[in-house]
């Protein structure tokens, strides 16, 4: 399988990666796209745990608007358990 890259600028990077890792043009090409795959996966997913957790957030805003004056999941917690976090 082969890949043509008609950059100039694209392959003296290649050249200048494959120098520092000590390595083929080939075998840096590759492991800077892992590494660009890798770093845009783990922003995705970084994205999608924030979205969760605004969802959480919200839900939380909601439960304390339709129920004012109730107890709040911290003072639940410190009815149920003492301060070394065993039950009471």
């Amino acid at each position: 399988m082969t890949m043509n890259i008609k950059n100039p600028e694209a392959h003296e990077l290649a050249k200048e990666l494959a120098a520092l890792e000590k390595t083929t043009v080939t075998a840096a090409v590759t492991l800077s796209l892992r590494e660009a795959l890798a770093k845009r996966r783990g922003e995705e997913a970084a994205a999608a745990r924030l979205e969760k957790m605004r969802d959480i957030s919200s839900r939380f805003a909601e439960r304390e608007r339709m129920n004012p004056g109730a107890k709040s999941l911290w003072e639940i917690n410190e009815d149920l358990f003492d301060e070394s976090g065993l039950p009471r």
